[in-house]
C-alpha cells in the first residue's frame, strides 16, 4: 500500500474552525500539527526553538508533504523556508487580521514592525495563499477612516508573486439551522459574538461600542452579547444581556432565541459566527465590511458608514420590513447552498492534492 503523503500544519490556536480543517485533511493525509500559540510575546524566541525542533525532527518526511498553515506569522517564517529548501508546496490559509493595518486600532499584522516584517516574508516564500474570501488579497472599505480604507495582502506585499486561491469556510448545516421559526422568536432580539468589554480598542474593531448606543435608543430591544463578560469601567443598559463563553456546539440554541444578528465590525475576514447565526435563522444587520455584504446579499441590511445615527435610522424601517421572516428562511437557504462544509472539503482537499 503507497503511503499517505504527509501535511504538515502549522497555527497558533487551536480554534473550531481549525479543528474542521484538520479533520477534512485527517480522510485523505497523514497530518503532523505545530502549534506556535504566542499569546505571551516573551515566548516567541521559545516558540521559534520549539517549532525548528518540530522540523528538524520530521526532516526525513519532507520529501512526500505539503505545509499548510492558518493565518501568517511568526509560525510561518521558519517553515516556508523549510518548504523552499526542500523544493515542496507551502499554503498560507489567509483569514483576517494578517491581511491588514489599522494603526488608528493598533489592529492588524501590517501595523506592528516586527510581526510585519515576518508576515511579509512570509507571504513572499509560499507558493500558494488560500484566502477566505478574495476581499483578503484587495479591497477598498469606505466604512471606517479614509485613511484606512485600502487593506489586503497585495496592498502591503505588493511584490508577492503567489497563486491566488479562495475557499470559503463551510458551515454544517445540520447544526447550525433553523429550530424555531423567526416569527415565534422574542421580538427585537438581537445577539453578537462579542469582544471583552475590558478592551476598548477590540470593543471598537468589533463594533460593541455602536451596539451600546443602539441598545440606550431601542430600550424595548433585547441584545445579547456572547463573550463578554461584566466590568465595573461603565455602565451597560438594563437591555444588554452579557454571557462570558458558550461553546461552540451550543451556539444554534442562542441563535434560534433570536430574531437578528448583527455584526458591525471595522474589520473581518469571513466570519464564522455570522454565517452559523443566519443558518440558524437569524436575520443580519452588518457594516459593509469585506465579505459580510456578500454573504448577506439581499436578506439582510448593510450599513455602509460606521455612524450611530445612520445605523438606527436605517434599523427603524428595517426592523418593520415585511419580509422579515422571508430573509430568515432565505439567509439560512443561501449559507447552505454556497458555504456547505462539503463545499470546502472538497476545495481544500483539491488544493492540496493537485495545486
Amino acid at each position: 500500500m503507497p503511503q499517505k503523503q504527509i501535511v504538515f500544519y502549522f497555527y497558533t490556536r487551536n480554534a473550531t474552525f481549525i479543528q474542521k480543517d484538520i479533520l477534512i485533511l485527517k480522510s485523505e493525509f497523514e497530518v503532523l500539527e505545530c502549534a506556535f500559540p504566542a499569546e505571551e510575546k516573551w515566548k516567541t524566541p521559545l516558540l521559534f526553538l520549539d517549532q525548528l525542533l518540530f522540523l528538524l525532527s520530521h526532516i526525513s518526511k519532507w520529501n512526500r508533504s505539503v505545509a499548510i498553515a492558518q493565518f501568517a506569522g511568526y509560525h510561518t517564517f521558519l517553515p516556508a523556508i523549510w518548504a523552499k529548501i526542500f523544493g515542496r508546496r507551502m499554503i498560507i490559509v489567509a483569514g483576517g487580521t494578517d491581511c491588514v493595518s489599522f494603526p488608528s486600532l493598533r489592529y492588524g499584522h501590517f501595523q506592528n514592525k516586527l510581526l510585519a516584517w515576518f508576515t511579509r516574508q512570509s507571504y513572499k516564500m509560499v507558493s500558494t495563499v488560500s484566502a477566505v474570501h478574495k476581499s483578503l488579497f484587495y479591497r477598498e472599505d469606505h466604512y471606517y477612516l479614509p485613511e484606512e480604507s485600502k487593506q489586503g495582502i497585495l496592498q502591503f506585499v505588493p511584490e508577492a508573486q503567489f497563486q491566488k486561491s479562495e475557499i470559503p469556510n463551510g458551515f454544517d448545516t445540520q447544526i447550525f439551522r433553523i429550530q424555531k421559526p423567526f416569527l415565534d422568536r422574542k421580538p427585537l432580539s438581537f445577539i453578537t459574538i462579542s469582544a471583552s468589554l475590558n478592551d476598548p480598542i477590540r470593543m471598537k474593531l468589533k463594533g460593541i461600542d455602536l451596539i451600546l448606543e443602539l441598545a440606550i435608543r431601542m430600550p424595548k430591544a433585547t441584545f445579547t452579547l456572547i463573550g463578554a463578560s461584566d466590568t465595573d469601567n461603565f455602565p451597560f443598559p438594563e437591555n444588554v444581556n452579557l454571557v462570558a463563553y458558550v461553546p461552540n456546539q451550543e451556539l444554534p440554541v442562542w441563535y434560534n432565541q433570536h430574531q437578528f444578528y448583527i455584526q458591525l465590525s471595522i474589520s473581518e475576514g469571513f466570519p464564522n459566527a455570522l454565517c452559523e447565526a443566519m443558518a440558524s435563522g437569524c436575520v443580519p444587520i452588518v457594516s459593509a465590511v469585506a465579505s459580510m455584504p456578500e454573504i448577506v446579499a439581499t436578506n439582510g441590511l448593510v450599513i455602509e458608514k460606521r455612524d450611530s445615527d445612520l445605523l438606527f435610522l436605517g434599523l427603524q424601517g428595517f426592523i418593520s420590513h415585511p419580509d422579515l421572516n422571508k430573509f430568515s428562511k432565505e439567509g439560512a437557504r443561501s449559507i447552505g447552498e454556497r458555504y456547505s462544509l462539503d463545499k470546502r472539503r472538497m476545495a481544500l482537499l483539491d488544493l492540496l492534492s493537485n495545486g
